[in-house]
């Protein structure tokens, strides 16, 4: 059973567009019956999808389990998932939904999976959602552009897959995940973790959607001049604080002008390259520090971050690591795979070394 977690909205509508076009060989591959679909509505809906399915897959491999040690005779050791909604998710948000499965009406035989339609916020959501029982529940990543950061990450020169058949072909990979604790719980994470100033433009940006340039009195449709702005804003507003940070249990540092902290499992973050070198298939997570009295070095740090070449500059402090701790003097602006999650000042961070099996 295939179950596919779209985000309509994503990259301005390439997801709804996206499954459309895969929808008919769906069909085709996998039989009327063999796969289930959901539409995601708003910020949270993967993560409640990805949590009531995994729940609902693991139940019923537990019971063929049962039934095995037992001594009775299952037919499969993938049951059928009825099709009925969880009592936990409304049924308006479920979008198609594709009924009981039945087994004679599938096309060919695919492991129980989870498939996402969206960019990497929707990734994100499903797998910090999703039970992943002892490492058993597979993820299969169609992004809706090719310059997507967890995906050209994985893979140099990355080209989305033409058909279903082709991505479901494609090798599967044990990749790495973090985990990001603090006062207000827990997240997974698949790219990258931010403090501070890079968090900051982030959190302007997203206010922006809606808002007006002071000055010019009009809405900011441009990207680039939105980017722009946000950046200058809050290079202004940028304030150095104090800090420390303990790698491995083992490792202390002090420092006295933090500007921001960019942790990442992948290189790539909303075009810089902060965490370049960092793998995700390697079992660390990399740390991208910037400590400097002078704040206007930010503009040529992160020019220099769009090629990668940030890592000699004065101020810049990288590290490597499996497991840390952040201590800050005071709440910064905080971000865990492009969503804003408002401040923070305390943060445990770990890797969880190939965990994830994934197919993109």
């Amino acid at each position: 059973m295939v179950f596919f977690i779209v985000n309509p909205r994503a990259g301005q509508g390439m997801g709804l567009r996206l499954w459309e076009k895969m929808k008919e060989e769906g069909k085709s591959l996998l039989g009327e019956e063999g796969f289930s679909v959901f539409f995601t509505e708003k910020q949270g809906d993967a993560r409640l999808f990805a949590r009531e399915i995994t729940r609902e897959i693991n139940k019923e491999v537990h019971k063929e389990i049962h039934r095995e040690i037992s001594g009775e005779n299952p037919k499969e050791i993938h049951k059928e998932i009825t099709g009925e909604n969880p009592k936990e998710i409304p049924k308006e948000l479920h979008g198609e939904y594709s009924g009981e499965r039945n087994r004679e009406a599938k096309v060919v035989s695919i492991e129980d999976r989870i498939c996402v339609i969206g960019g990497t916020g929707t990734l994100n959501e499903v797998i910090d959602g999703a039970m992943l029982d002892n490492n058993s529940f597979p993820i299969s990543f169609l992004p809706v552009h090719r310059d997507n950061d967890f995906a050209r990450a994985l893979q140099k020169g990355y080209k989305i897959p033409e058909s279903l058949s082709s991505l479901f072909a494609k090798e599967e990979r044990k990749v790495d995940y973090g985990i990001v604790e603090g006062e207000r719980g827990h997240r997974r994470f698949v790219v990258s973790v931010g403090l501070g100033f890079e968090a900051a433009i982030l959190q302007e940006l997203l206010s922006m959607g809606c808002s007006i340039c002071p000055k010019e009195k009009q809405r900011i449709r441009s990207k680039a001049l939105s980017y722009f702005y946000a950046f200058v804003k809050e290079l202004k507003r940028a304030k150095k604080i104090k800090g420390s940070i303990l790698l491995d249990g083992e490792e202390r540092v002090e420092f006295q002008h933090i500007l921001f902290l960019s942790i990442h499992n992948h290189p790539y973050e909303s075009g810089y390259a902060l965490g370049c070198g960092a793998s995700g298939e390697d079992g660390v997570l990399d740390l991208c520090l910037v400590s400097t009295k002078k704040k206007l070095r930010l503009l040529y740090i992160m020019f220099a971050a769009l090629f990668g070449k940030h890592k000699s500059l004065p101020g810049v402090h990288c590290y490597r690591f499996k497991k840390m701790e952040i201590h800050l003097e005071q709440e910064v602006a905080f971000h865990v795979d492009g969503e804003s999650l408002g401040k923070q000042k305390d943060l445990f961070i770990s890797c969880m070394p190939g965990r994830l099996r994934l197919q993109i």
